[in-house]
């Protein structure tokens, strides 16, 4: 992700860009002009960027005397439900309403909450501006509401820090008080300070100054300790981080916090959800695609399965007419199948299996014959060749062992020397 921060001063047109990357910000460049300069102009600058800045989020810092702020005992955390109330709470108060006004909230310290606005058209032109030359921005907000990110840690209780057109004051490192400093009069600093101190019952024990700060003042300013994360994002660049620290402090706020944003209702910024709901789009085809898919995939599946029930239904039903070649067309022809397989006892001690095993006991390893076997109930008849009258009587003797009764009749020569016969045995038991 890259961001830019564009930012009008009242002498000075200011612009740099970042890169954001796992919570940290990377300066890539930045470019300071005098509003009077020569050299070029603002157009000149964004025409120049716009084709690298494609795509950043832009952020537009106005002048700090083009926002007005009111402080309100507004104890409420929640900055969305504050902004909801706050118009309410100044309805009547503001000078005019004739612009409509673009509200957000900041708290404070002490219970209270800063309510931020700005005429809607004067927002819009300014919006209108950026947005033309190719840097519609995404934040509108005023430099001064991200100064805490530079804070020092270790500073004082009570601080001020200062960039010579606005100031803000921290307690313990929650803000206090944002003002914009006045133009005219002596020393507005000092005037604005002691104001404070007064009012507050405070003693302001340290002043910063951030960026190129030019002002009168017989206070003790310090510059802003240049450390951590705003010096490693200049890559140890101390001067340029000194230089553009505000810029620092807005894209950081951006990125890890909540800005202050003055894009909202009907200036809301909406190409950040146009470019979500493309992506949407694309999301639900892909969905949509997907369920496609599985439902074709269940309909393949569901036609192999009948197509091999089908298959598996031919083959039983070719099976069926080899074993039963009389039959009409069955009803169900594996139902039948298998009454007929327990009809024939496969699983009984007498059944058609065992009385098979028992004629090829009697019929051993001899080069004999048995080419007609019938069963019915308890009786066993059949036909067969074997080599000689002797080898007949040899398999009359070993059937007799394994049945009831066994008898062969009708032994016949045959002309190649071997005889036919017929036999009739009984089962033990009865048979079933």
């Amino acid at each position: 992700m890259f961001i830019t921060v564009i930012q009008t001063t009242a002498t000075e047109f200011i612009l740099s860009r970042y890169q954001a990357r796992r919570g940290t910000l990377t300066f890539l460049k930045g470019v300071r002009q005098q509003l009077d300069s020569e050299e070029g102009t603002v157009s000149d600058i964004l025409a120049a960027w716009k084709d690298e800045c494609a795509g950043d989020r832009i952020i537009l810092a106005l002048p700090p005397a083009g926002i007005a702020m009111r402080e309100l005992t507004l104890p409420i955390s929640d900055r969305k439900k504050a902004r909801e109330i706050m118009p309410l709470e100044l309805k009547g108060e503001m000078a005019s309403d004739a612009d409509e006004p673009v509200f957000d909230a900041l708290p404070l310290s002490g219970g209270r909450s800063a309510a931020i606005w700005g005429g809607q058209k004067q927002l819009a032109e300014e919006i209108a501006a950026c947005a033309g030359s190719g840097f519609e921005p995404e934040i509108v907000t005023t430099a001064m509401f991200s100064w805490h990110r530079v804070l020092p840690k270790d500073g004082a209780a009570t601080m001020a820090i200062t960039d010579g057109e606005a100031v803000a004051v921290y307690v313990a490192g929650q803000p206090l008080f944002f003002r914009a400093l006045p133009k005219g009069g002596e020393r507005p600093l000092d005037a604005t300070i002691a104001a404070i101190e007064l009012a507050r019952e405070i003693s302001i024990e340290q002043i910063f100054t951030i960026g190129p700060a030019r002002l009168e003042t017989s206070l003790e300013l310090t510059p802003l300790p240049i450390a951590g994360a705003l010096l490693s994002t200049f890559a140890g660049d101390s001067n340029a981080a000194a230089d553009l620290a505000p810029h620092f402090a807005m894209a950081e706020e951006l990125l890890l916090g909540e800005p202050v944003n003055l894009r909202r209702g009907a200036l809301k910024y909406t190409r950040q959800t146009a470019r979500l709901r493309r992506k949407l789009r694309l999301t639900y085809a892909l969905a949509a695609a997907l369920v496609i898919l599985i439902f074709a995939e269940a309909g393949l599946r569901y036609y192999l399965v009948r197509r091999d029930v089908a298959s598996l239904d031919t083959s039983i039903r070719s099976i069926y007419k080899e074993v039963f070649p009389t039959r009409a067309k069955a009803v169900d022809e594996v139902s039948e199948l298998k009454a007929e397989i327990k009809r024939l006892g496969a699983s009984g001690s007498e059944g058609v299996l065992v009385l098979l095993t028992k004629l090829a006991q009697a019929k051993g390893d001899e080069a004999r014959e048995l080419y007609e076997v019938d069963f019915d109930g308890n009786q066993i008849t059949g036909r067969g060749y074997d080599r000689s009258a002797q080898s007949v009587t040899d398999f009359k003797t070993k059937a007799g062992a394994l049945f009831a009764s066994f008898e062969v009749s009708e032994i016949k020569s045959r002309p190649d020397g071997s005889v036919s016969f017929a036999f009739r045995g009984a089962l033990k038991g009865g048979g079933k």
